[in-house]
């Protein structure tokens, strides 16, 4: 019994520790447009203690709101079944870097990003969808407002991606044995 308490108390502690650090919370402005970016969520009901859901609401879509006429759009036609853990975009220029807001780690994904020439943000929202059970990324490129949202490329999850910065590129890393190939994409 001793143990069978230790173990639920170690196992209780985990989850709230893995709910405390979720980070991937679509809530955000964009300081250029004004546009706010907030996730539509598939809200679980099924969230007891050893439930074999998730306590975390998948998102489904992202809400874009636009403050200066009231109006609000769905980036996606349809619900995504995948998770949106993704969505970045570009703020402002500062001290030769172009800054980024959004979801994302932003020091794995944006990089070559040091003495850029000063320039405005790009008018473009990168999303990412997460497939979970083949740990794929969907990547989808857009205008900020959501406009000609298209797919841009799918991520095999023995890849990785970042932007290059510098060069205005989204590249894809693959490596096999030890062959490297990169596809570069326009940013």
């Amino acid at each position: 019994m001793k143990y069978l308490s230790l173990f639920l108390l170690l196992i209780s502690t985990c989850v709230m520790a893995g709910d405390y650090y979720y980070e991937s919370r679509i809530d955000t402005y964009d300081p250029v447009t004004g546009l706010y970016y907030k996730a539509v969520e598939e809200v679980s009901t099924d969230k007891g203690f050893l439930s074999s859901k998730s306590s975390q609401n998948n998102v489904i879509n992202i809400n874009i709101f636009n403050p200066i006429d009231g109006t609000s759009t769905l980036l996606f036609k349809t619900a995504q079944k995948n998770g949106i853990p993704i969505v970045l975009f570009e703020t402002g220029f500062k001290d030769g870097v172009i800054e980024f807001n959004g979801t994302a780690n932003n020091r794995t994904i944006a990089l070559n990003n040091f003495r850029i020439d000063k320039r405005e943000p790009k008018n473009k929202l990168l999303v990412g969808l997460r497939n979970a059970d083949s740990k794929e990324t969907i990547l989808y490129i857009s205008d900020k407002k959501g406009s000609g949202l298209k797919k841009l490329v799918t991520v095999p999850n023995a890849a990785d991606w970042h932007i290059d910065v510098k060069n205005s590129k989204l590249r894809v890393v693959h490596q096999t044995g030890k062959e490297i190939r990169i596809e570069s994409y326009e940013w």
